[in-house]
C-alpha cells in the first residue's frame, strides 16, 4: 500500500513538474507577430457586452459581434473607399427623397452641420442651427 501511494506522489509531483516547464517555456517564447486586427476587434466587442457598455442587451450585443466579426472575415464588412466621403455622399442621395422645400436644408445640414453623439453610443445626430429675420405670414410657421 505504501508503494502505491509512493508512487502515485511520484507521479503526481512530476506531472505538476512537467505543467510548470510548460507554462515556462510558454511566457519564455516570444509574442505572435501577426495577431488577427478582425480578432482583437472582434474580442473588444464581445468584452464590451459582457461588461454592459453597450446600449443592447447582451445576447443582442454577442450575436451582433459574431456576425460583424463573420463578415468582416469575409471582406462584405467595409468596402474599398468606404470612409466620411462616402458617407457624405449617402447621406446627400439621402436628401433627394425629401420634398422640395426640404432638400435644400437637409443638404446644408449634410454639409454644414455639427455632428454630436457616437455610433457607440447609439447614434450620430447633425444639426445645423439657421437665424432667420423673416417674419412668418401665419403664427407658427
Amino acid at each position: 500500500m505504501t508503494l502505491i501511494r509512493n508512487h502515485r506522489c511520484r507521479a503526481a509531483v512530476m506531472a505538476v513538474g512537467l505543467l510548470a516547464l510548460g507554462s515556462v517555456a510558454q511566457a519564455a517564447s516570444p509574442k505572435p507577430k501577426n495577431v488577427d486586427p478582425l480578432r482583437m476587434q472582434y474580442e473588444r466587442e464581445r468584452a464590451n457586452c459582457m461588461t454592459g457598455q453597450t446600449s443592447e442587451p447582451r445576447d443582442v450585443c454577442l450575436r451582433e459581434a459574431a456576425a460583424a466579426y463573420a463578415q468582416a472575415r469575409k471582406g462584405r464588412l467595409v468596402n474599398a473607399g468606404d470612409g466620411p466621403d462616402q458617407w457624405a455622399a449617402n447621406a446627400l442621395r439621402r436628401c433627394q427623397s425629401q420634398p422640395q422645400e426640404d432638400r435644400e436644408m437637409c443638404e446644408r445640414r449634410v454639409r454644414e452641420g455639427v455632428v454630436s453623439g457616437s455610433v457607440q453610443g447609439g447614434g450620430q445626430l447633425t444639426t445645423l442651427t439657421v437665424r432667420s429675420t423673416d417674419i412668418p405670414k401665419e403664427p407658427g410657421r
